[in-house]
């Protein structure tokens, strides 16, 4: 798989990811390994986790942070360090799917249900997926320069 091809995944979740959301909206819902999974829609009108925080802070923090992101990877693009590109750019769709839901909806659309306690949606692991990632991305030297 070249590169190229490689970076075209997060565009692709992010396909799937909304997808999924539309689904769980219009009121499809089934249940897998015994139960303990389900596909129903969960309407998170908190931030991750579902920590009840809402109002300006939470739009105000989402967009400084969609940005930081968009900033850094548009960075790494022009370095040509394309491995943490595709990590932002994971993390960055995953977040614009989330804000999507917010700005339309008011709540985020999560649709994995696990053990009837915790839901989830495919953009909150590209999130994560793409934090992990970074977190344990080789670092390259910094370029010393000499002084004469």
């Amino acid at each position: 798989m070249t590169s190229r091809t490689f970076w075209v995944a997060p565009a692709i979740l992010f396909a799937l990811d909304r997808i999924l959301k539309a689904t769980a909206l219009q009121g499809l819902s089934f249940s897998l390994f015994g139960g303990a999974v389900r596909f129903v829609l969960f309407r998170n009108g908190g931030i991750a986790f579902s920590l009840p925080a809402s109002g300006p802070v939470v739009w105000a923090a989402s967009l400084l942070i969609i940005g930081a992101v968009a900033a850094s990877a548009w960075r790494d693009w022009r370095l040509g360090e394309h491995g943490n590109f595709v990590a932002y750019t994971l993390f960055f769709l995953g977040a614009v799917s989330n804000l999507v839901d917010r700005i339309a909806w008011g709540f985020t659309d999560d649709y994995l249900m696990f053990f009837n306690r915790s839901a989830v949606n495919l953009a909150d692991g590209m999130i994560l997926a793409g934090a992990i990632w970074l977190a344990f991305a080789p670092t390259k030297p910094k370029r010393q320069d000499k002084i004469v």
